[in-house]
């Protein structure tokens, strides 16, 4: 199993792609309370800012992101998790502690 394998399971689990899994990740280690940059995002990941804005509006439909407009400067947006984002990762990193079905 590669690496690959292991995002898009992951992913598929919380029901989104691979790639809007590597923004969850990238938020978890860039947000520290105050959200983090689309370019921050877009830097870590090597990848083009348009295409985290366009995951990250998918990932806000989905309840995962919340964006918000910078307040000093109205071109940037910054990103963090939501709670539902902290809870299902919380589930997925100790799943032991899920309830029996």
């Amino acid at each position: 199993m590669n690496l690959e394998e292991v995002r898009n399971y992951w992913a598929k689990v919380l029901g989104i792609r691979g790639p809007q899994w590597m923004i969850i990740v990238a938020l978890q280690e860039l947000d520290h309370g105050e959200g983090a940059p689309v370019m921050a995002v877009a830097t870590m990941l090597h990848v083009n800012p348009t295409f985290v804005m366009t995951q990250s509006r998918l990932l806000e439909r989905k309840g995962f992101v919340r964006r918000t407009a910078v307040s000093d400067d109205s071109g940037t947006v910054s990103l963090s998790l939501t709670d539902k984002a902290y809870r299902r990762l919380a589930k997925l990193a100790y799943p032991w502690s899920r309830p029996e079905r």
